[in-house]
Formats: structure tokens, sequence, C-alpha cells
């Protein structure tokens, strides 16, 4: 097929382009007038008093420090509506969620078998705004510290206490978007597919038809068909 030919059937079937098009500018439009996502994380571990074991006294027995950081996140979640990642040591933006934040004590271990061996909480925090991210990852660290203190209060700990530290100290917040490039070029890659995709079927079409175009236009030209002949020939020799 020519250079010639193919702009011939894209001009003769225009209104099939035309609809591609305007398919291909709505998927555009649809994507760009998406919210923005922006998501940012951070590890707060938990310490030991300096010069004192690993663990807190809890009612007579010794706790370890994974055990009070899985204290500490049961409270920080008992009045939040927070994404559970549990089972999975992904990312809640790489789960699909837009609006949304998780406090989670890291799994190390699979599914069925979870092993928690690090005194970590990994916070993490997707919305639609910048500012919305830092505004609640900082109320999440501030309930972190916060329970971490009140816990060791009700238990009357006094001294050496234990203490958090937050990495890094100052998160930064993603743009889940890409940057203003990225966009372009995902635009212009879309429009671009969109273009082969309804010149290819505007092809196809054209020719499917002209196909029945000259399928009609045979039956319409050819003469009596074989049974017709017969009902001819017999009404002859009747007569």
């Amino acid at each position: 097929m020519t250079a010639a030919t193919f702009l011939g059937i894209l001009l003769r079937r225009w209104y099939l382009v035309a609809l591609g098009l305007v398919l291909g500018i709505a998927a555009l439009g649809a994507i760009r007038s998406s919210e923005p996502v922006f998501w940012t994380e951070a590890d707060v571990t938990f310490l030991a008093p300096e010069r004192e074991p690993a663990y807190w006294i809890s009612g007579g027995s010794a706790m370890t420090l994974v055990e009070f950081a899985d204290m500490v996140k049961r409270r920080v979640n008992q009045d939040q509506q927070a994404v559970d990642l549990s089972l999975t040591n992904g990312t809640l933006y790489g789960a699909g969620v837009q609006n949304g934040f998780s406090v989670t004590l890291p799994n190390n271990g699979g599914q069925w078998n979870k092993t928690f061996t690090q005194p970590v909480l990994k916070v993490q925090v997707v919305d639609s705004s910048a500012e919305a991210v830092n505004n609640v990852l900082n109320d999440l660290l501030d309930r972190i510290n916060n329970a971490t203190k009140d816990l060791q209060a009700e238990q009357s700990v006094k001294g050496d206490l234990i203490t958090t530290q937050t990495t890094p100290s100052k998160s930064e917040v993603v743009f889940g978007g890409g940057t203003p490039v990225t966009r372009l070029k995902g635009a212009v890659v879309l429009e671009g597919l969109c273009l082969a995709l309804t010149s290819v079927a505007t092809v196809y079409v054209d020719r499917l038809l002209l196909r029945r175009r000259a399928s009609r236009h045979a039956k319409h030209s050819a003469g009596p068909t074989t049974k017709s002949r017969q009902e001819m020939s017999h009404d002859l020799s009747r007569a």
C-alpha cells in the first residue's frame, strides 16, 4: 500500500479518523483531570535507655522493644482508619491507595510465617497535596511519640525512658504523577498510539466495506441462477 492510497483511505473514511481522535482526546482529558497523588514515608525506631537492656518492664514481665513498638502501633491506630499493610512490604502508593495512611510494624517473614525482628514503625501517607501529606505525617509522628510516653507513664516508669528516632529527619514528599515533562511525554505517546490504532482500524473497516459493496454488486449484475434457469426450462417444456 502506497502512502497516497493510505491517505486516500483516511480521507474517504474521515469520520472514523475523527471518532478515534475524539476518543483519544477524551481519554487524555480524563487522565489529566484526575487528582494528583503525593506520598511520603518515615521510619520511627524505638531506642532503649542508654546502657540499659533492650526491654522494658510491664506488669513485672520483660517485654522486648519489638513488643513495645507493636503496642504503640495499636494505640496509634486505635481511633484511626489506617490502611492495613501487615501482609505486604509494599507502599501505599504502590497498592493504588490515593488517600490514606498506614502505621505498621514491618514483617520480615512471609504471609503465613510472620516475623517481627526490628523495633521500627513504618509510617506512610498518601494524599492529594504535599501540604496535606506533611500535616498527616507530622500528626502521626506526634501521636507515636505521645503514645510512647503515655505507655511508660502508665507503668510508672520515671527514668531511663524508651525514646524514638525518626528517619529521615525531614521526609521527602514525592509527586506520584511524575514531572510535567514525563506527563507531556506520556500525552504524546498516548495520542500517537490512538492515531496508530485509528489508522489501522480505518484501513480494516475500509477494506471490509469495499468487499461487501463488491459482493452486492456481483449479485445484482449476475444472470439468472441455476435454479431459475431450471424453472425456465421446465416452463418451456410444458408449453
